[in-house]
């Protein structure tokens, strides 16, 4: 069964030999850090929006600390920030030489995760309120502030930021955040995702549900079409779905109970859902994943329909949410419409 390989394989993951790379400035290219930009500038800017952080020096702390997201922290682990793991940490976690031999690092299911991580580690220290008494467009000042506050170890750690910002541009991304705040573009409401035609296939139910700040369409499979498997870890009946198990949700279902019942993590199971947050209520007849995703699906793409949004994809199809969005060079805050297509595997 496929919960077997998943364990094994972390206990491989844990003992990898990996090295994180922090002086990789002349070793990826012009492009690298032009696609790397592109890819994380709204993400960034929304970060600014959210805990007040410069755009511009969350980008440049990306760039430098993952090497265009290209070192092996960054593309095993998602962690773009080198973000050690601390006392607090209750995550995954990967071993890798830095300052010392084996250090602990932070793990993420996506890329995303990430960036919420660095905000809330910043935002959550006093050893970084400093940093929130400067300018929010003084990107050199917080440069500085960084490393005065301890960031990183490299004593050109402020340079190397300030030099990424001015040679690429960066710090534009910071003036369009105070564009869209000026203009009230982070406070408009957000635009419903509709509900598919009045007789839609079964197996591609779109169902709106509002218990979030966002709202998203929910992936309601027809059960029928799945055979049960056998889980010994679990009364509820287990399905499979692109070799990987899913559970329905009940009436009145959450997150908690579904973990508690199949002997997971509340906070896995979520992240293994690409979930917005445990507080949003499920949907009856919902699948939920009790295992992380695959990285793509043996039906090499698919057709938006009207209501979709690329978190049902991932569900209806069981790839994970970063992975879609990689094959497709989209960003979590990405829009589709209907008749776009969306590929489903690499090949």
């Amino acid at each position: 069964m496929k919960f077997w390989r998943n364990r094994d394989m972390r206990k491989i993951i844990a003992i990898l030999p990996l090295f994180i790379i922090t002086n990789l400035f002349a070793q990826y290219t012009e492009k690298d850090i032009y696609a790397y930009i592109d890819q994380y500038k709204e993400l960034a800017i929304r970060k600014m929006y959210e805990y007040k952080i410069p755009a511009s020096i969350t980008l440049a702390q990306g760039i430098f600390e993952s090497a265009c997201g290209t070192s092996r922290l960054a593309t095993v682990a998602k962690n773009h920030f080198g973000i050690k793991c601390h006392n607090e940490w209750v995550g995954d976690t990967i071993h890798v030489d830095d300052d010392a031999l084996g250090e602990c690092f932070r793990v993420y299911e996506t890329v995303e995760d990430s960036y919420n991580d660095h905000s809330l580690f910043l935002t959550s220290r006093k050893r970084y309120s400093d940093l929130f008494t400067l300018d929010i467009m003084d990107y050199r000042s917080w440069a500085k502030g960084l490393k005065a506050a301890g960031y990183a170890t490299n004593p050109k750690y402020p340079e190397r930021l300030i030099s990424l910002i001015q040679r690429f541009n960066i710090a534009q991304w910071d003036t369009v955040y105070q564009q869209r705040l000026e203009s009230g573009y982070f406070t408009k409401p957000q635009t419903q995702p509709e509900v598919v035609d009045k007789k839609p296939n079964e197996n591609q139910k779109v169902t709106p549900n509002n218990n979030n700040i966002t709202s998203y369409a929910v992936f309601i499979p027809d059960i029928s079409k799945y055979k049960p498997v056998e889980y010994p870890f679990t009364y509820r009946t287990v399905y499979e779905n692109n070799r990987t198990l899913f559970v329905i949700a009940t009436k009145d279902d959450s997150y908690a109970k579904i973990a508690q019942d199949v002997q997971l993590k509340e906070k896995k199971l979520i992240q293994y859902n690409d979930a917005l947050g445990k507080q949003r209520k499920l949907q009856e007849g919902e699948a939920i994943y009790i295992e992380k995703k695959e990285y793509v699906n043996p039906i090499k793409e698919h057709i938006v329909q009207k209501g979709e949004t690329l978190r049902f994809i991932s569900q209806k199809y069981g790839i994970r949410l970063s992975s879609l969005l990689s094959m497709n060079h989209l960003t979590e805050t990405s829009i589709i419409k209907p008749n776009d297509i969306i590929k489903l595997s690499t090949k």
